[in-house]
């Protein structure tokens, strides 16, 4: 998959409107697993899990997040409402840079494919409902939060392929397709550091292997650059992969066994030279920046003692080292599986 207030009264509105010096190539530091919260300002809890939130720790807050449960199915999205959290309609509710926009992506199951959107203006308090020329699971405003960028698929024996990607600016609110693949692009589309560029993966190689590809492409779909043997893209729940500066951007090496990341790389957006290698202790998953100099993980205990499993969202700097704690979750099992638990946030600057 970046809180920005929402404006009180989201669900009635809902119901009534149906700087980094450069530096060679290194592996970093393991991470400590718990961060001392020194700029901890207020824990508070987050509404429907047992998750505690270090609210107003930092420059960023917690604008949306997603709970997961039914074998990972059920994805059911919250958005902030002062300082509580609310259960909204949408399996995402993905707040904008500047947080005047809203983009809910509607129901709450997570892989199936949707074909329409909802753009919720919170200056004037409209809900619209976009009807989309393609089907859609994942989305992502552009660093100006003007555009939202959906990746388009389209059903080929029984399977979602990609086919490229859709923009909906919210000045005319109309969606606009491009082409571009599908046997050119795997998995999402991302912008690319700025509101004129998105980046794909460009093939299925191997995400350690130097014949990896990566593509940035203009909002025509013509291609514009490669980067090649940098790994995949940042994260599946990742709300961003570039820095805000959009002069770094990250991604991801998994475990071939299992589902934990295995490294996290750093990359120079210019060059395409790997500047860090972030590994450490239970990484899941790479979240978002936080800002250029920091980044957020996804950390997490799953193991036999069940009562003792956790998850972890930690502030981590390029160097691999967690100095500060955001999230903290006891993951709760029942019968045969976690009850409903955190899997994805949107961390935002405060007005």
């Amino acid at each position: 998959m970046n809180g920005r207030s929402v404006v009180t009264g989201f669900m009635a509105l809902a119901l009534t409107v149906a700087g980094i010096q450069p530096a060679s190539a290194q592996e970093s530091s393991t991470p400590t697993v718990s961060a001392q919260s020194v700029e901890s300002k207020s824990w508070i809890k987050l509404a429907g899990t047992k998750c505690q939130l270090n609210d107003g720790a930092g420059s960023l807050r917690l604008a949306s997040y997603s709970l997961v449960s039914d074998a990972g199915q059920q994805y059911e999205g919250y958005l902030r409402e002062g300082d509580r959290f609310v259960k909204t309609p949408y399996r995402v509710a993905l707040v904008a840079p500047g947080q005047r926009w809203v983009a809910g992506i509607p129901g709450y199951e997570l892989w199936k494919a949707k074909k329409k959107i909802d753009l919720i203006d919170q200056q004037s308090r409209r809900k619209y409902t976009i009807p989309l020329p393609a089907l859609v699971r994942s989305a992502e405003w552009s660093p100006d939060g003007r555009t939202l960028l959906l990746t388009a698929h389209e059903k080929r024996r029984g399977e979602l392929v990609v086919i490229g990607f859709i923009t909906v600016n919210v000045a005319d609110r109309v969606p606009r397709l491009v082409k571009v693949g599908p046997r050119n692009v795997a998995s999402r589309f991302y912008f690319a550091g700025r509101s004129d560029r998105v980046l794909a993966r460009y093939n299925d190689a191997d995400d350690s292997s130097p014949k990896s590809r990566l593509a940035v492409y203009d909002l025509r779909g013509k291609p514009r650059r490669y980067y090649t043997g940098v790994g995949a893209p940042g994260g599946a729940s990742a709300t961003q992969i570039f820095s805000p500066s959009g002069r770094l951007f990250a991604t991801a090496v998994r475990d071939a066994y299992n589902v934990k990341t295995e490294e996290i790389r750093i990359v120079d957006a210019s060059t395409g030279k790997i500047l860090h290698r972030i590994r450490g202790k239970n990484i899941y998953d790479f979240m978002g920046w936080y800002d250029d100099e920091h980044i957020i993980v996804k950390r997490a205990r799953v193991g036999v003692q069940v009562s003792k499993n956790y998850q972890l969202f930690q502030r981590v700097d390029l160097s691999g080292k967690a100095d500060l704690d955001l999230i903290k979750e006891k993951l709760v099992f029942n019968v045969a599986e976690y009850k409903p638990h955190l899997d994805w946030v949107d961390f935002v600057r405060p007005n």
